[in-house]
């Protein structure tokens, strides 16, 4: 008898687990569940440019309560002309209302964010605004977007993003605990 139940305590943990670690997508292919989390793609193009595509990263996972959204580069459009402060401020504005988009289709939104690192090409050629004024730009921007209470911060100087004219990218976590 105690052989019966180490074995049918072993079939339901077994179960258990594979139920866990089973994929599931939903009807418009946006959300893939599996493996104790969920990808959010937000829209067609980010399903076919960042999950489907070259590099196959999700734009957002959930796991629990918690959103981690891959990071959104703003950068220089337009060819080799370096922008100022304003231009640099509209591409941030993009920046984040892509982020808020990822936030939207996870049920949540900017006010969720707890945690934000940015990464700055600070000596980048195609910016005229220093070092300074670039993280005040963000600040600025930020607020814009999220209401206080502040979410935590870090600013990041690195050599290069990809794609090569990037200037910022813009990494998020989110707390948005699930049915609220």
């Amino acid at each position: 008898m105690r052989i019966v139940s180490i074995f049918f305590a072993f079939l339901t943990m077994s179960a258990v687990a594979i139920a866990g670690n089973a994929q599931e997508r939903s009807a418009d292919g946006l959300m893939v569940t599996g493996h104790n989390k969920t990808a959010i793609i937000a829209t067609e193009q980010m399903k076919r440019g960042w999950y489907d595509g070259a590099y196959h990263f999700s734009p957002a996972v959930r796991a629990g309560d918690f959103l981690f959204l891959s990071g959104v580069v703003a950068g220089v459009r337009s060819e080799d002309t370096p922008i100022g402060r304003e231009a640099f401020k509209l591409e941030l504005r993009r920046g984040f209302t892509t982020l808020q988009t990822i936030l939207k289709a996870a049920g949540a939104d900017t006010n969720n964010i707890v945690k934000i690192t940015s990464f700055h090409v600070f000596d980048s050629p195609l910016l005229t605004v220093e070092k300074h004024d670039q993280v005040r730009a963000m600040a600025e921007v930020k607020g814009e977007f999220i209401e206080e209470p502040h979410p935590a911060w870090t600013a990041v100087g690195t050599t290069a993003l990809l794609p090569d004219r990037g200037l910022v990218e813009i990494d998020i976590v989110a707390y948005a605990p699930q049915g609220e």
